[in-house]
């Protein structure tokens, strides 16, 4: 008993309504055994926190099973592998795996870990720009969005620019030779686009929310070719207000839609303007989409090497601060990527 290791997850403890509180997420500690042979246990060092784990807080069904009340949450991390009886991965190593929200866990065959070289990046880096968050930006703009070759003349529109995805699509799409129109939540987080970033133009959509529209009208008066969507909602209305003929909108995210428990009897009010402007419209889901994953990393490597992307961390101390992470999400309380740090 004197050599027992205890270890420490996030349960879900109740389906939120509307924005989560902490009384959603409770802190358990648990007793952590030994790997038996072929396995090895990890001690997990980074965690992601992103948007799209609240639709699993909820029973509805979807494209990845619900979270269990009273059993850890999951998501993508990076953990040092500490004991091994698998000949296959050593003591040291780091791995990338889906079992975020805790301390320790064992894998059992070392099939659900992906290895990651530690010497080439900081390793957080696999959680955001070289992870499942660039790719998301990559897979968006240059598959779904079609952005091919050099981007020309071409005028890109991302809500939520200043996110962890948004920011790195704004990125893409300058190193494709857009002008790039962003939005973003403070004032702060212009400057970061316009100085950092290196888009185009940036707004403060909380100044006047109800003249979203007005404002692309304004920055795109030629229309918009693309737009990438994290937000859904006004964002979406107003970009259907200034899209081109023969647009594309990619629906990668909808935040302000995701703690809506009842949605009103109106809702997208100009969607007749797709047919009018012949736009295509589609949403994507990232992990349908690995088959590209050898190229992102190629040319994400590449741009990164070149300074040509750029990119911030808000990051939380503890694992008892990821339910706050999590949380900060959907407040606007973060820039860039939301990474704890267990």
């Amino acid at each position: 008993m004197g050599n027992e290791r205890i270890g420490h997850e996030i349960h879900l403890k109740e389906r939120p309504v509307g924005i989560p509180t902490e009384n959603s997420f409770e802190l358990v500690s648990v007793s952590v055994p030994n790997p038996k042979e072929a396995q090895f246990l990890v001690r997990n060092v980074w965690m992601s926190v992103d948007p799209y784990m609240r639709g699993r807080m909820r029973e509805a069904k979807s494209y990845l099973p619900s979270f269990q009340l009273n059993k850890p949450l999951e998501g993508d991390c990076v953990g040092q592998i500490i004991e091994s009886k698998n000949n296959r991965f050593k003591v040291g190593e780091y791995v990338l795996s889906n079992f975020g929200w805790r301390e320790y866990w064992i894998s059992t065959d070392g099939n659900d870990v992906t290895k990651i070289d530690a010497k080439e990046a900081p390793i957080q880096r696999y959680l955001g720009v070289l992870g499942r968050t660039g790719l998301t930006a990559y897979v968006g703009l240059l598959k779904i969005g079609e952005l091919k070759g050099g981007g020309g003349n071409k005028t890109v529109f991302v809500s939520a620019a200043s996110g962890a995805v948004g920011s790195v699509a704004c990125q893409i799409a300058k190193i494709k030779g857009c002008h790039v129109v962003g939005s973003t939540s403070s004032l702060e987080k212009v400057k970061w686009l316009l100085d950092e970033a290196g888009i185009d133009y940036a707004f403060n959509y909380k100044v006047g929310e109800d003249n979203i529209s007005s404002e692309l009208r304004r920055v795109c008066p030629n229309g918009i070719d693309i737009y990438f969507d994290n937000v859904g909602g006004r964002h979406l209305e107003a970009a259907l207000d200034n899209m081109k003929v023969f647009g594309r909108i990619v629906l990668c995210g909808m935040i302000s839609q995701y703690n809506v428990d009842t949605f009103p009897s109106t809702r997208t009010y100009n969607l007749f303007l797709a047919i009018r402007n012949r736009l295509k419209i589609q949403g994507f889901i990232v992990r349908d989409h690995y088959d590209i994953l050898t190229e992102f990393c190629t040319n994400m490597s590449k741009w990164i090497s070149e300074g040509k992307i750029k990119w911030e961390e808000t990051v939380f101390e503890g694992l008892e601060n990821a339910s706050k992470a999590f949380i900060a999400l959907f407040k606007g309380e973060k820039m860039g990527k939301t990474l704890v740090k267990i």
